[in-house]
């Protein structure tokens, strides 16, 4: 492993010769990441680059279940007030979220790498240590939301795949959330009281998180703007990686 894991990407074994640029696309439910990162995937590969764009790759056995767990029968509760009936649950729901990112780091993501020029990731993975900082800072108020990330990203730092570029759809949380009870994404009701006491702290976690990566996380402001607005200024940030970029586009 690196020196510094969590500062930058993890080693990748040493048979992977080349290795494809990992874009990830960021930002709290409602900011448009799927329709974004489709929209790149469609204009990369019409530029000649092998491109997978990638949600979730499939899970089987004892991680099946577990995604299956903590997307229908979640810890935290989706409706009323939300929380948890137990205040460490919110602990073992980050852990357990975690161990499901790692099993993607690992099993989808880096093999995908190996294999294509470029990897878009449309739910982020910045959004996951976003989510358990959210998550952490509620349950633990005294406790310096700093020191809460290092600890989250110390977790994380073993396993974690840090994108060449992550592309934040930073948007208004009351806008998002408007935009995700249109489209009824997030996973529970996007209109719930629930999402509505959740969603501030959620983005006020990812502008820490975003903070601490200055050299990988490159902030678009959406806002109301357009899909083919929001990707002008992407093909202009993207640029100057895929031309430069050794490994798989050499």
């Amino acid at each position: 492993m690196a020196a510094d894991p969590a500062a930058g990407r993890a080693d990748v074994p040493p048979y992977e010769a080349s290795r494809g640029v990992m874009i990830t696309v960021e930002g709290i439910w409602g900011t448009g990441k799927t329709t974004t990162a489709t929209a790149m995937g469609e204009r990369l590969i019409a530029a000649g680059f092998s491109t997978r764009v990638m949600h979730y790759g499939p899970s089987h056995g004892i991680v099946e279940r577990l995604s299956d767990m903590l997307d229908t029968a979640p810890l935290r509760r989706r409706d009323g007030l939300g929380g948890y009936d137990a205040a460490h649950h919110a602990t073992v729901d980050v852990l357990l979220r975690l161990c499901r990112e790692a099993y993607h780091h690992r099993v989808h993501y880096r093999p995908a790498l190996a294999e294509h020029d470029v990897v878009v990731v449309d739910h982020g993975v910045y959004s996951k240590l976003a989510y358990a900082l959210a998550v952490l800072s509620e349950q633990h108020p005294d406790v310096d939301p700093a020191l809460l990330l290092t600890q989250v990203r110390a977790v994380a730092a073993p396993w974690f795949l840090h994108p060449d570029v992550a592309l934040w759809l930073d948007m208004p949380w009351p806008l998002a959330r408007e935009r995700a009870i249109d489209r009824g994404q997030g996973g529970g009701n996007p209109g719930s009281v629930e999402r509505l006491l959740f969603l501030p702290r959620f983005s006020h976690s990812y502008r820490l998180v975003a903070d601490a990566h200055p050299d990988r996380i490159r902030r678009i402001r959406v806002g109301a703007r357009t899909t083919p607005s929001v990707l002008l200024e992407i093909d202009k940030l993207l640029s100057p990686l895929l031309h430069t970029q050794t490994g798989a586009l050499r």
